[in-house]
């Protein structure tokens, strides 16, 4: 069985630009002990505060660490993660969770061994654990909305060639696993996908148009197909993004059912809701003015502050013995589907399934100027 002393001891493997979020996010929940910071770069590990640091993340196996929070470059997830669960620490892990389809194959199969010896996994979504998102989810899945006919969803971002810069893992196929769609849009892909339900396909492109510096996309389009389910013949997702170096940030995701609709924007902010119950849309707007005052965390305004809740979820499930609200294995979807998109604009657009064997990732040119003018 697995300990669940407080406090739950924990360890950050990855002290760099999402660190410092976890470690507040732990500071701010009293069951936990903040106690090694790792990195390869020792500046890094100091500034986040822990009584330990370490060069090698293998030091967070050691049996004094109950929870590991892997913030490290997305093609050492995988490594990390099956590792670190092996050895039965808890696990929390920033997406990605991996740049290849048999990588999160291997780690949702750990996960799953794990589980069965009572350890916690669970992949960072953040944004889920909005009140007002973590309710319109409730709704939606409880059928208040009937079924799902579509949604859609769109990403206008600013990420510079400095910014791919920054680190050498960046902007590239082995480090990243690919640009705008598997680190900024798979926020929004991943809300798109938990309304509408199980992916069954994805068939799209994926360019390069403006950065010169990569090697991976920085626009895409894709249409995903979902299961059917309420009665329906399976909702159509569709996704627009693109990295035009002009939008700091803008995205938004529209679900249309049958019985009403509604429009998330920045911020998880409700831009739009229709539905026949007027007392529902009233408790959905004040949903809305929910704030996490106190908790405010430290990164990019566009990560939002709800670490500070899927921080406290998992502390709960390891103090109480139960599952997290986003399981690992619940997380791997909108990862699988973003790899599934990358292989079908390896294939010409094809249509691919998420368990599509012989995975491809694109050759992209820089798009010409006449090409980008005609197709935006």
């Amino acid at each position: 069985m697995v300990s669940t002393r407080l406090p739950v001891r924990a360890a950050i493997i990855g002290c760099g630009v999402i660190g410092p979020t976890h470690a507040k996010a732990l500071s701010l929940d009293g069951r936990a002990g903040f106690v090694l910071a790792c990195d390869v770069d020792p500046a890094a590990a100091a500034r986040l505060g822990a009584p330990r640091t370490s060069a090698d993340w293998r030091d967070a196996l050691d049996p004094s660490i109950d929870l590991v929070c892997v913030c490290t470059p997305h093609h050492l997830h995988a490594e990390q993660v099956v590792a670190a669960l092996a050895a039965g620490k808890h696990v929390l892990c920033e997406k990605p969770l991996a740049t290849t389809p048999d990588d999160v194959r291997r780690m949702v199969d750990a996960s799953a061994l794990a589980e069965k010896r009572g350890v916690v996994a669970s992949g960072v979504f953040q944004h889920r654990f909005s009140p007002l998102v973590r309710r319109l989810h409730e709704l939606v899945r409880g059928g208040d909305f009937g079924a799902v006919h579509s949604g859609d969803m769109t990403v206008r971002c600013k990420r510079t060639e400095a910014y791919y810069a920054s680190g050498p893992w960046r902007g590239k196929w082995a480090g990243e696993g690919g640009g705008l769609m598997i680190n900024q849009a798979i926020h929004t892909l991943d809300l798109m996908n938990w309304f509408c339900g199980r992916v069954v396909s994805v068939a799209g492109t994926v360019e390069r148009r403006k950065v010169r510096t990569i090697e991976v996309e920085d626009w895409a389009e894709a249409t995903v197909r979902y299961a059917p389910e309420h009665g329906s013949s399976g909702a159509v997702g569709t996704l627009r993004a693109e990295n035009d170096l002009a939008t700091d940030w803008q995205n938004t995701v529209t679900i249309r059912l049958a019985h009403g609709s509604f429009t998330i924007g920045n911020g998880n902010r409700l831009t739009h809701i229709e539905h026949p119950s007027a007392a529902l849309c009233a408790e959905l707007r004040a949903f809305d003015q929910i704030h996490l005052d106190g908790c405010k965390l430290p990164g990019k305004e566009c990560y939002g502050d709800h670490h500070a809740l899927q921080v406290q979820d998992v502390l709960g499930a390891i103090v109480g013995g139960r599952a997290p609200f986003v399981r690992l294995a619940d997380a791997a979807q909108s990862a699988q589907t973003v790899l599934a998109l990358y292989h079908s604009a390896a294939t010409g657009g094809a249509v691919v399934t998420l368990t599509a064997p012989g995975f491809r990732r694109p050759t992209l040119a820089l798009a010409s100027a006449a090409a980008f003018a005609e197709q935006a």
